[in-house]
Order: C-alpha cells, then sequence, then structure tokens
C-alpha cells in the first residue's frame, strides 16, 4: 500500500468512526416553556401618574407646557426638562426677576402660595409682568393643582417636604490693629503655606474675624468665644475667652443677597506669650439657628487655614 493510500483509508476510517457517534432522537423536540413567552411592553397596562403630585404636574403641566424650546428647556431657570431639575430649580430656589417690589425671595416656599414666586407667575392680574404660560393661561383645575401642592408643603417625588438651607457660619477675613498707634499688623506674613502674621511682643492687639451668616441684623448670638493655643492641634485644655460682635464694621459684600457680615472682636495682650512663640487661634461662632457652635478653624480644617489663624510673637 502506497503512503497516500494509507493516509485516505485512515481518514475514511477516522470519518466513519465520527459519523458513528452522532445521537439521534426519536419523536418530536421536548417543548421548552420560554418559546411562548412575549415579551411586548403594550400587554402591561402603564401605572397611572396621580396628577396631585409633583410627577404629575411635571408630565402634565410643566414639561408640555412650559419646557418648550426658548423657553424652561434649559435655557433658563426654573430648568424644567426633567421632574428632578424642575424640581431644584423651583423649591427655595432664589428668584431672580421678581416684582417691582421684590416682595419674592423664592420661587416656591412649601405651606406658603403667597410667597411663592411661581404661584404669583400663574395667577397674576399685572399687566406689565404678564402671566405664565407665555401667551397663555392655565386652566384653572391646573392652577388648582399647583396651589394645591405647595400649600400641601411642595412634596418631591418621594413625598418629602423639604427644609430651607440654613447654613452656619462661615469665614471671610481676619484684620489686626495694635491697639497703640493703629498700625495693621495682619498684612504681614510668611509663606502660603505656613503663614500667621507677626506681631510686636508686649503689645495689645485688636483682632476682628470676618464672618458670614444668614441671621439677620443686628447681632449673632451672644455666645460666641475664642481659643488661642501653641498646639494646632490641641485646644481642648486652652480657656475659652468672649468675643465681641459687631455687625459690618467696615462694608462688606453679602453673598447671593441673603447673607450678613459680621466682625467679632478680641483684644489680646502679646505680653502672656514668649517672643518666638506662634499662636493659634480658633473662633466659636453661635447663631440661633444651631445647637452648637461653629468651630473656625476646625480639626479637620487644611494646615494652612490653621497657620492663617496664627501670629508670631516678635
Amino acid at each position: 500500500m502506497t503512503k497516500y493510500a494509507a493516509l485516505i483509508s485512515l481518514s475514511a476510517l477516522l470519518f466513519g468512526a465520527c459519523k458513528d457517534r452522532v445521537l439521534t432522537v426519536a419523536g418530536p423536540l421536548p417543548v421548552n416553556p420560554y418559546d411562548s413567552l412575549t415579551y411586548n411592553d403594550s400587554i402591561v397596562p402603564p401605572i397611572p401618574v396621580d396628577s396631585n403630585t409633583f410627577l404629575g404636574i411635571h408630565k402634565y403641566i410643566l414639561s408640555t407646557r412650559c419646557a418648550v424650546p426658548g423657553c424652561h428647556d434649559g435655557s433658563f431657570e426654573p430648568d424644567y426638562r426633567t421632574v428632578v431639575s424642575a424640581y431644584n430649580t423651583l423649591v427655595y430656589a432664589p428668584v431672580v426677576k421678581n416684582n417691582a417690589t421684590n416682595s419674592f425671595t423664592y420661587r416656591v416656599v412649601p405651606f406658603d402660595t403667597t410667597m411663592s414666586w411661581l404661584h404669583e407667575r400663574i395667577t397674576t392680574d399685572d399687566a406689565v409682568l404678564g402671566r405664565m404660560p407665555l401667551y397663555d393661561t392655565l386652566p384653572r383645575r391646573q392652577v388648582q393643582m399647583i396651589t394645591d401642592w405647595i400649600a400641601g408643603g411642595a412634596k418631591d417625588i418621594f413625598n418629602h417636604t423639604p427644609l430651607l438651607p440654613n447654613p452656619q457660619p462661615t469665614f471671610y477675613g481676619i484684620v489686626a490693629y495694635l491697639t497703640s498707634n493703629n498700625m495693621r499688623v495682619d498684612t504681614f506674613r510668611g509663606s502660603f503655606f505656613l503663614n500667621p502674621f507677626m506681631v510686636p511682643a508686649n503689645q495689645q492687639v485688636d483682632i476682628w474675624f470676618g464672618v458670614y451668616d444668614d441671621t439677620p441684623v443686628p447681632v449673632l448670638a451672644a455666645d460666641n468665644k475664642i481659643k488661642f493655643s501653641l498646639d494646632p492641634l490641641h485646644f481642648d485644655a486652652a480657656p475659652f475667652n468672649n468675643l465681641l460682635v459687631q455687625s459690618t464694621p467696615i462694608t462688606a459684600p453679602a453673598i447671593n443677597g441673603n447673607l450678613v457680615p459680621y466682625y467679632l472682636h478680641y483684644t489680646v495682650n502679646t505680653s502672656q506669650f514668649n517672643s518666638g512663640d506662634v499662636v493659634y487661634m480658633r473662633i466659636y461662632v453661635k447663631d440661633p439657628d444651631h445647637a452648637t457652635a461653629t468651630e473656625i478653624p476646625s480639626d479637620s480644617s487644611p494646615f494652612y487655614f490653621k497657620t492663617y489663624f496664627a501670629f508670631v510673637v516678635q
């Protein structure tokens, strides 16, 4: 037998062996229960949206009547493109375009239609201001839907009534002068990351700490304090000293028109420290809206901020 004949015989043998191993099933194939399933969405009835909720107000009013091209489609606020953007730019969102007397602070105030700019805009008869939607009028039942939603607490899609944001006092600057000659000393500092200001030994120094808060004029709470320590991380053993509160002794801008600038004043005598001491300060600002005072800076503040609240005795 030649070499090629042997190869052909071997191939035929292998092919025949493979063919003999093919399994066949007599009769019909078993039924696959998943073959009969249908995934047509039309067989699942849609869940109706309650028109008395904000989801319903957005679906039936804001998204169809107001989020049109050139209006509240993201071109400007309120943004009615989605239910989330609509809610976040309405409830406790500041008013940008107000009435002639600036009567409104927020677009929607939960439980109060008279202070809600949205309600004013859809019900006003002011010919100059104009009623919204522009060149149109909402049906009375839709106006009532919005009115009831606001009066019921302006709840979100999870049925929660929001709370007005209440920021804690925030710091915006330090000013320090020598009591003897009124020379400013807080401007003489070191590097950015190690930047206490320089004060002479055996001198009285008047320090003002600038603070913003939403507490109205005239003052914050009376129990504002200050501590001094030679260790930037340990203030627990340091005694409290009283800070005096002044409302805007120097012109300072308000933030968003809602926050009031304050200066908290303390006079420190540097004779209680040694020459070369780096003295770190922390202030504790108490406003009527919070149970505890706000510590500035705190343990979690960056180190350069802690050194900003410090002075070096010369």
